[in-house]
């Protein structure tokens, strides 16, 4: 648990505690359930620290979880020409769920957009509510999406348009259940990765870019 985490864990695991305890106290046994979900919601929220990689020239994956797809030439209209190799992570609702930004760079755009809420681990979550960031540094423009899946249905992102992030910096949390997609100019990027790859945000090499 850490600063940026614990409001998060305490809009959803006092309820339940609170309740929990009611019914405990009015002998109801079925409070210890509410204490245990309680348990659970706080144990979800958890962000372990991580060194910061230090290693140029290479895209970190920006989630933890499971690598579900590479896909080569989609369409990606903030990067040059328009396509891009796409990398998507699914996590589970075990995994650490605090993103962190795949490259150094300036957050140049912002945006949120969708409305489906599909299950996370399918192709049509692609249209679920999401927050797209454009990276620009060193190496070159990235994008990096986060999809929420369908329980909470919410995006926290603590990054804001200007800022300077370093590769590896938390930018944020999907609630419950999400995926995240990086997106890399089509051409610059050797990925490093395949699907049923484990990854793990900020530690994980997902593509090594081509000097530009």
């Amino acid at each position: 648990m850490s600063r940026h985490t614990w409001p998060l864990a305490c809009r959803y695991a006092v309820p339940a505690l609170g309740a929990g305890a009611l019914l405990l106290g009015s002998g109801r046994r079925a409070g210890w359930a509410l204490v245990g979900l309680a348990a659970a919601v706080t144990a979800f929220f958890r962000d372990p620290a991580r060194p910061l990689p230090r290693e140029p020239g290479i895209a970190y994956a920006a989630s933890d979880g499971v690598v579900t797809a590479v896909d080569r030439n989609v369409e990606e209209p903030w990067l040059p020409g328009g396509r891009a190799t796409r990398v998507t992570v699914f996590l589970s609702l075990t995994d650490v769920h605090v993103n962190r930004s795949p490259v150094s760079g300036r957050v140049q755009r912002m945006e949120r957009l969708g409305d489906g809420f599909a299950p996370a681990l399918l192709r049509r979550a692609r249209d679920n509510r999401r927050n797209r960031l454009l990276l620009e540094g060193p190496m070159g423009p990235v994008v990096l999406v986060q999809v929420a899946g369908a329980i909470a249905r919410t995006i926290t992102c603590w990054a804001r348009t200007g800022e300077e992030l370093v590769a590896g910096q938390r930018i944020g949390l999907i609630h419950f259940g999400s995926r995240t997609d990086v997106l890399l100019p089509a051409g610059v990027a050797d990925v490093l990765v395949a699907s049923g790859s484990r990854v793990r945000a900020g530690v994980t090499p997902l593509a090594r870019l081509q000097d530009r």
